[in-house]
């Protein structure tokens, strides 16, 4: 049944409230063996990344749809965070991240959900989080305890990714102070992975909330072994290669499709990346926008 949903994306909206919720729990048992830093090993195959969808059921259906097309190819699927909040259409947010873990429980090793900020709310405030209010609209009280098991979830999804060849990929930002990354859910690594932007993007978050420099990013990647860094998070840079050619944001959404477009990064990962223009981008906002 839950494999043939992702086939069958509508048969989301049938799941009931204690079947969602057991797909959470399957998740979460899957997202709590990974590390808070995912380092994928193979060398050969198609990895693509996507941006923030915030509950685009719609372009999240297009981009899975693709991956299981590709079936017997070795690809692999990232995407970046911020799965909910500021949907384009009512119950976005939750269709979207109810196909997102049956797409994880089927695809342990080839699909992951990095963390977003939106869904780090349960430790750094986010304005507007409105997934909790959401579900509590659909479901009366009963929706309390499906948000608290989508946290759970939440709480388990890794931070960052890296790929063998030269490929880093967060949410928003890196660790600016040399820690480690070796957990899901430290605020001083929230801040920086979840939450910073690059110093030239004229976004304020306000002002506990860093901004990294092209020198910081350079620094970071050379101690990575790496030659670029995928982001999402920031519309306002969405679909440039800023820093020397070291940094793309991407966005996945139709919120933002005026500001940003909506854009995957994808590429071989048997490609000897030198800077992100070696990654293939891929506008797909002609799929889900008139021009008129």
């Amino acid at each position: 049944m839950l494999l043939e949903v992702l086939y069958n994306p509508e048969k989301v909206q049938e799941f009931d409230p204690d079947e969602i919720i057991a797909i959470f729990e399957s998740a979460f048992s899957i997202l709590r063996e990974e590390p808070a830093f995912i380092n994928i090993g193979q060398t050969d195959g198609k990895v693509t990344f996507v941006g923030d969808t915030h509950g685009d059921f719609l372009v999240t259906k297009f981009i899975v749809k693709r991956f299981l097309e590709e079936e017997n190819e070795n690809r692999y699927l990232i995407f970046l965070g911020d799965y909910i909040d500021r949907e384009p259409e009512p119950e976005g947010s939750l269709y979207n991240l109810i196909y997102l873990c049956l797409l994880k429980i089927n695809f342990p090793q080839k699909v992951f959900l990095l963390k977003g900020n939106h869904e780090a709310h349960y430790s750094i405030y986010c304005h507007p989080y409105e997934f909790d209010r959401e579900l509590i609209d659909i479901f009366g009280s009963f929706g309390v305890k499906i948000h608290n098991s989508a946290v759970e979830v939440f709480k388990e999804m890794p931070l960052m990714i890296k790929t063998q060849n030269g490929i880093i990929a967060s949410h928003a930002g890196f660790p600016l102070h040399g820690q480690i990354i070796n957990h899901k859910s430290r605020q001083d690594l929230i801040i920086d992975i979840l939450w910073a932007d690059p110093a030239i993007s004229p976004v304020f978050r306000g002002y506990d909330i860093p901004k990294f420099t092209e020198e910081e990013l350079s620094e970071y990647l050379k101690s990575q072994d790496a030659k670029c860094f995928i982001r999402g998070h920031d519309p306002y840079v969405a679909s440039k290669i800023i820093y020397s050619k070291k940094c793309l944001t991407i966005f996945t959404c139709r919120s933002y499709a005026s500001r940003a477009g909506i854009t995957i990064a994808s590429t071989k990962l048997s490609k000897n990346i030198k800077d992100a223009e070696d990654l293939f981008l891929e506008n797909l906002t002609s799929y889900f926008v008139s021009s008129e």
